[in-house]
């Protein structure tokens, strides 16, 4: 294994990462002693546990201070542990103990993000709290690929399938409408609309992606011949037909993007829905009434840097009055 190769393979594939794997890089070479390009390399790999990544973060927080802020270092801790996951899946290399730790959810003890989060939370030297951020755009296709899965493989009978699959048709609806999770709950089968394919949010009559509509007729046929019921005709509920608690590890949605995507953030995913809608066009208060969030959410779902909207203002811009003239 050629591990700068593979280094470069992972940033063709998430080139927003360059700068947090060079900061590990030069942490990791540091440790090594030598030439990354080394073929033995290999071992120190096999060895590395999440106390030698997290003494990397405190290297580059403390030491050369190249972190500032806690969602800074919470992105670098995110980036390192999908990059080991991308060994893990693309490389021979062995390494057990440390996959297993970055693939648990942060409720067990010793697992990889609860222990970077315990550092980042309690360090006096990362200013700010960890602010949530809308997912990007490779975040999404993995996640969209995954909720695809539950509806090829089916097998519902199975209570953790089940749940699989309701799960990833609130994750859909939040990235695609950027509805709130609060919202989400209260979402009725009756307001889904099977022969036209529409499904009513907050008064708007939403006309429903052609998969996203067949995976929903899919699993309402399944709850159906089931005899899955609840008195309210609730939308999102589990296999016994209980509704979705007001928490939102209920609906398991954070467990599968802390495997996916190593981030537990269900606001992540709507503020990527938001930020979709406002890119579109739409105004704050239809935004609003749509989504269920806050004017604070709302304010926060874009950023001055993001690329795709400054081209999108430019393109609007151009076509004002009298533009040429100016």
């Amino acid at each position: 294994m050629e591990y700068l190769l593979v280094t470069d393979k992972f940033l063709k594939e998430y080139p927003d990462y360059r700068h947090d794997i060079k900061n590990f890089n030069e942490y990791l070479e540091l440790q090594w002693k030598g030439s990354l390009s080394d073929e033995t390399l290999r071992f120190m790999i096999q060895g590395i546990d999440v106390d030698f990544i997290l003494h990397s973060l405190i290297y580059n927080v403390e030491t050369i201070k190249k972190y500032k802020s806690k969602t800074t270092a919470k992105r670098y801790a995110t980036v390192i542990g999908q990059f080991f996951n991308y060994i893990r899946r693309t490389t021979d290399i062995d390494n057990p103990s440390l996959y297993d730790a970055i693939s648990y959810n942060r409720l067990r003890e010793n697992t990889y993000m609860k222990r970077m989060m315990s550092y980042i939370d309690t360090c006096n030297a990362l200013a700010g709290i960890v602010e949530q951020v809308a997912l990007k755009q490779t975040d999404v296709e993995i996640i969209l690929k995954w909720v695809d899965k539950q509806f090829e493989e089916r097998g519902w009978e199975d209570s953790t399938q089940f749940k699989k699959a309701m799960a990833s048709i609130g994750i859909k609806m939040m990235l695609l409408y950027g509805i709130t999770y609060r919202e989400l709950r209260k979402i009725k089968w009756n307001d889904y609309d099977e022969v036209y394919g529409n499904i009513l949010i907050n008064g708007f009559n939403l006309r429903l992606p052609a998969k996203l509509s067949v995976q929903i007729k899919q699993l309402k046929h399944y709850i159906v011949e089931s005899g899955i019921k609840n008195e309210k005709n609730i939308f999102f509920t589990d296999s016994s037909g209980e509704q979705w608690a007001e928490i939102t590890s209920y609906s398991g949605i954070p467990d599968y993007l802390g495997a996916l995507i190593g981030t537990t953030s269900v606001t992540s995913i709507v503020k990527y829905g938001i930020s979709q809608l406002l890119k579109a066009g739409l105004s704050d208060s239809i935004v609003k009434k749509l989504t269920g969030a806050s004017d604070k959410l709302i304010q926060g779902c874009i950023l001055h840097e993001d690329y795709e909207l400054n081209r999108i203002v430019n393109n609007k811009i151009v076509t004002t009055e009298l533009y040429y003239e100016f």
